[in-house]
């Protein structure tokens, strides 16, 4: 008996189901694997400081007024009163700031090591750190006018710089900030309630390298202590090589996280871009929006969706190609040291995962991404379809069938059944499973029986699953002839949490759940995460914004929580 056989026992029907749900995944995000994680969107800065060097960091804060008002906003939308006493004590400490300008701190290299200056806005620091005194102690001034206090039993030097007072524990670090470090914050300030820049060629080289050996003498200490080593040097490797590739290729990284009360949603901006002429640079040069077959996932009335349609570049295909190389042999040599396994066995599992290997790497190799995830949901109603762009889908279809051979035929093994039709061109095939009568959650959502739908054609795959999922594959199929580009993101996802709440109590009955529904009923976002990347000049850009309404939600549950917790 082969080992895929002896794997596939039927315990029960839905661990068979869950394994051709892997394969499935594993299909649809493989296109994913050939673009680099970063991504990001703060605006660009290239002032300088007083001695014509760029800070390595740039930290800011919202001004102290809108501190104040959205902290207000988000202890209302949590239903966290502790929070309202922030404006307050802001307000304590703040008297003779410029309540209007954000505060600032800039760190540059001085000698090699960084040294933090904090701009604050203010015309007169003096009658601040006077009524500060009685918690930092005297305040010193120098023959230059510089002030001097100790906090911590560290020495901290203050001077006014026009309508800003810079502060540092360096003295001669104060000199290198602006009279205006407006230019030096651009892209940032009040656009964001906190926002950091890094830029990472303003590292010396030497400093850079430093880390990098750093980074490889702790992963020879690791693997020196691992019981196989060997089979994961390779991967290890290859990391160590991409993330030194990426400390001597970046350029700068940008975060800002916004409380946006204007537009009732709490917004994080990610962007990140590599030097001019690099092969990092080369990698994100290569993201375009391309037309996609599976456009149609985006929709109003989804509960969720996920698209994703872009250009790979030769140089991501190439290293995404090295990656699942590596994690090949990585697999094999686990596989072989597992002990349990006969050679035999060894090389029918290494058979299966080669031809997935295969497909992949074909499907990079044609140079594109494009893939769409739709999943509607509500009361008594769950139903989602996935497809992805393949290079062969007749090869998806003949592994699939080869590993459907070894499934026993038994009561309770999930049924296969192939090539049971065709429209619009995509072979149809159906996996069918009984749900045990003891699965009452189960079969509310997908009856007696779960039935994945599988449809393959010569560039797609299709999966969908859940009562009249059949409908929605067809539709989906049909509509892939319609999308004519235009302008879109890299990727996009959107899920409202109402629908997913409802189907939720639907299943069981909740009383945190049932607050939770009430919130997102009275919103007007219904609870709506959104996130989208798009491509930048030599980078990435991600935009995640979560609603008000979704933020409401989480509170009422909490509220819901702590009432049910107190004695009548």
């Amino acid at each position: 008996m082969g080992f895929m056989t002896h794997c596939l026992r039927p315990r029960h029907a839905a661990s068979a189901v869950a394994a051709a749900a892997v394969l499935a995944t594993t299909l649809l995000a493989a296109p994913a694997m050939a673009q680099e994680r970063l991504a990001p969107a703060a605006g660009s800065s290239r002032a300088t400081l007083t001695d014509g060097t760029q800070p390595v960091v740039v930290v800011t804060l919202g001004s102290v007024k809108k501190l104040m008002d959205d902290v207000s906003y988000l202890a209302e939308i949590t239903s966290q009163p502790q929070l309202a006493m922030f404006p307050m004590l802001a307000a304590t400490f703040t008297q003779g700031m410029d309540m209007d300008q954000p505060i600032g701190m800039l760190v540059p290299l001085v000698g090699g090591a960084p040294q933090p200056i904090v701009v604050l806005p203010t015309k007169d620091i003096r009658p601040i750190l006077k009524r500060l005194e009685a918690q930092t102690g005297p305040v010193d001034e120098l023959d230059d006018g510089t002030l001097v206090l100790t906090v911590n039993q560290n020495m901290l030097y203050i001077k006014q710089n026009a309508n800003n007072a810079v502060a540092a524990q360096n003295q001669a670090a104060l000199a290198l900030a602006p009279e205006d470090a407006g230019d030096l914050f651009q892209g940032m300030g009040n656009n964001y309630n906190v926002a950091i820049r890094l830029q990472v060629q303003q590292v010396p080289v030497e400093i850079r390298n430093i880390l990098i050996d750093q980074l490889r003498q702790g992963f020879e200490q690791t693997m020196a202590q691992q019981p196989d080593a060997a089979s994961g040097r390779e991967v290890a490797e290859n990391s160590i090589a991409q993330l030194e590739r990426l400390v001597q290729e970046a350029d700068e990284l940008n975060i800002g996280l916004n409380i946006d009360k204007a537009n009732k949603q709490v917004a994080l901006d990610l962007s990140f871009t590599a030097v001019g002429g690099t092969q990092l640079a080369a990698v994100y040069g290569g993201q375009q929006s391309i037309p996609s077959r599976f456009a149609s996932v985006i929709r109003d009335d989804a509960a969720a969706y996920l698209h994703s349609a872009t250009s790979i570049s030769p140089e991501a295909i190439t290293q995404a190609k090295d990656g699942i190389q590596t994690s090949l042999s990585m697999i094999k040599g686990a596989l072989e040291n597992e002990g349990n396994l006969t050679e035999d066995q060894v090389n029918e599992i290494d058979q299966y995962i080669n031809r997935l290997s295969d497909i992949v790497t074909e499907s990079l190799s044609e140079g594109k991404a494009d893939m769409g995830a739709l999943v509607m949901a509500g009361r008594d109603e769950f139903k989602a379809v996935i497809g992805t762009f393949v290079a062969d889908g007749n090869k998806v279809a003949e592994l699939a069938k080869d590993l459907a051979t070894k499934v026993p035929d038994s009561p309770d093994a999930p049924k296969f059944k192939f090539d049971i039709g065709n429209f619009s061109g995509v072979t149809m095939h159906l996996i069918e499973a009984d749900v045990p009568a003891s699965e009452d959650e189960v079969r509310k959502l997908f009856g007696d029986k779960i039935q994945v739908h599988i449809g393959t054609a010569p560039k797609a795959v299709y999966v969908a699953a859940g009562r009249g999922s059949e409908e929605l594959l067809k539709e989906f199929i049909t509509s892939g002839s319609s999308d004519n580009g235009g302008d879109r993101p890299l990727g996009q996802f959107k899920m409202k949490l109402l629908p997913f709440m409802e189907l939720a109590q639907s299943v069981e009955a909740n009383d945190n759940v049932a607050a939770m529904i009430n919130a997102l009923t009275n919103s007007e976002d219904k609870g709506e995460v959104n996130v989208t990347t798009k491509s930048i000049p030599n980078g990435s850009a991600m935009k995640l914004t979560i609603g008000e309404g979704l933020i409401r939600s989480i509170g009422a549950a909490a509220m819901a929580g702590r009432q049910a917790q107190q004695p009548f």
